[in-house]
């Protein structure tokens, strides 16, 4: 069944959100703006590429790729941010905030939704489990453009070559469903924890809503 995205609230209630939010220094409702602006922008750019490469270069793709590398990794630290609570020792806030690692953060994104047991719902086109949404986000991280070019002096093919045969329009398609789900169970992580919170000021035991309470 298709997942709609749930809103977020306009302003968040100060002190009633976990700790770790002050990752971004209360800027929830901007970071989501700016994350979703970048995905925006790398969309039109996709938009005004054409499918024959030759009217273009190899590097066309590389902006794009940029832009969503930086659209997912807000999203991913925004998922933290919501569902780091629901982990035994929730992230530093600091370590959050500082790190550009995909990778790291994907990991805590992980235990997250097995903390929650949403490991079966947690999908979106490519992503059928959460090895495949590991895979894809390391993908990602072994794209990053600025990565390739400063390795070139150590390698003896142009970095271009491989954006050459780079298809940046499969490359779109994924990473918008995938940040498509990283918007969606952040929403999912804060209604829960909110459903949770209020079981417990009533002296009931939780029973975990779960993601598709939130999301249908």
């Amino acid at each position: 069944m298709k997942k709609t995205r749930v809103s977020r609230p306009p302003k968040l209630k100060t002190g009633t959100r976990r700790p770790v939010e002050t990752w971004h220094g209360g800027g929830d409702l901007e970071i989501v703006q700016y994350a979703r602006s970048l995905q925006g922008a790398a969309k039109a750019l996709v938009a005004t590429l054409e499918r024959d490469r030759g009217a273009g270069t190899q590097w066309d793709a590389c902006p794009v790729v940029l832009l969503y590398r930086q659209a997912l990794e807000l999203n991913l630290k925004m998922l933290v941010g919501e569902g780091s609570s629901f982990l035994p020792t929730p992230t530093d806030p600091i370590s959050l905030s500082t790190t550009h690692s995909l990778r790291w953060v994907t990991q805590i994104v992980c235990q997250i939704i097995r903390a929650v047991k949403w490991e079966s719902e947690f999908r979106c086109a490519g992503v059928s489990s959460l090895a495949d949404f590991s895979s894809l986000v390391n993908e990602v991280e072994s794209f990053d453009p600025v990565t390739r070019a400063t390795r070139s002096a150590r390698s003896p093919k142009p970095v271009s070559d491989f954006y050459r045969h780079f298809d940046i329009f499969t490359f779109a398609a994924r990473l918008d469903a995938l940040l498509g789900l990283l918007d969606s169970t952040a929403d999912g992580l804060a209604a829960e924890w909110d459903l949770r919170q209020a079981a417990m000021a009533g002296g009931e035991v939780s029973g975990a809503g779960g993601f598709g309470q939130t999301i249908q």
